[in-house]
């Protein structure tokens, strides 16, 4: 019988490099987190943070010259990462959905959609036939609200809004009944309606099927009204994490302060939005000791020599020198 308190994903110290004829880029740096069964974690960051790379890790679908290097990625507590291509084939989609910010790049144009969930089931589900598998397909078009299941499951994508396709992308994720969906900017390309819609529905199946959830997102507003926990990337490595509430409204980590800082108030009337000075470090010129040094300002001489750990703060964990042994 498997722990109850034993995590969906657990990922351990994981680093990912890719090398090339200049050296070495390093865009994960030791990055450790989990998910639980249910629990919905956001993954923030500007770009370049390392929230896509973490997730493609984690499928086993990066791109080669790009490897993970060190580090463990367990599912449910059955070490992944070092599955053959062929394994890991199996693994996504049956254990591991995913979903995407363009729906159209997971959708064939060629094909109803009701042959591609279909495929999908059956892919997963070899046990269903084609005519069950038909019934599933409709009856997860139903849960993910797309009106006239019936009908709608034998028309094309080119047929369908962008918010209903991301609907079906989001039932495609979700065919197999997998205990791990990595959604990845999924709302990114859908107006504010829609995404309340979608981020709404993906909350709501995900705790009824005591789903596990990685919602890597750049919007804050999204994770506020979305997950349960917060974890915050920066320069390939993990910087602070803890409860949405807690880490929204007394974040730890400066960078984090300036993400929120950021966000226009509403009915404030400013003439200018607060933004963070500078930009993300390259992969080749990371600065030594804390990545955000060059950007931060209560940055002291401990800062630009030392990288700090994670360690407990009032509102979960935070990489800062300013909760682990001060600045000087």
């Amino acid at each position: 019988m498997a722990d109850a308190n034993q995590p969906c994903l657990d990922v351990r110290d994981l680093v990912v490099e890719f090398p090339n004829r200049h050296g070495t880029l390093t865009p994960l740096n030791e990055v450790s987190l989990t998910i639980q069964p249910g629990e919905i974690l956001g993954v923030v960051g500007e770009s370049g943070a390392g929230k896509s790379m973490t997730g493609l890790a984690i499928l086993g679908l990066l791109e080669r010259p790009g490897r993970v290097t060190a580090g463990e990625i367990y599912l449910e507590g059955r070490r992944i990462d070092q599955l053959s291509d062929a394994e890991m084939e199996m693994v996504r989609g049956r254990e591991i959905g995913a979903i995407f910010q363009d729906p159209l790049t997971s959708l064939n144009p060629l094909f109803t959609i009701g042959d591609q969930l279909g495929e999908t089931i059956r892919q997963h589900m070899p046990e269903m036939g084609k005519k069950q598998a038909r019934t599933r397909a409709i009856e997860l078009l139903r849960e993910v609200g797309i009106p006239a299941p019936e009908e709608r499951v034998d028309q094309y994508p080119h047929q369908f809004s962008g918010g209903m396709r991301q609907r079906v992308v989001i039932a495609l994720a979700l065919a197999a009944r997998p205990k791990l969906v990595i959604a990845d900017e999924p709302t990114t390309a859908l107006d504010v309606s829609i995404q309340a819609q979608i981020t709404g529905l993906l909350r709501r199946l995900c705790k009824e099927n005591g789903t596990a959830v990685m919602l890597v997102t750049h919007d804050m507003g999204v994770i506020a009204e979305t997950a349960d926990r917060v974890a915050v990337m920066y320069a390939g490595r993990l910087i602070e994490i803890g409860p949405v509430d807690k880490v929204l409204k007394s974040p730890s980590h400066p960078y984090t302060r300036g993400l929120m800082a950021s966000i226009p108030a509403l009915g404030a009337r400013v003439k200018e939005l607060n933004q963070i000075d500078g930009s993300m470090p390259r992969l080749n010129a990371t600065p030594p000791g804390c990545a955000f040094n060059p950007r931060c300002a209560e940055a002291g001489p401990r800062c630009r020599s030392e990288r700090p750990a994670l360690v407990p703060t009032n509102s979960g964990s935070a990489a800062c020198w300013l909760h682990n042994g001060g600045v000087a």
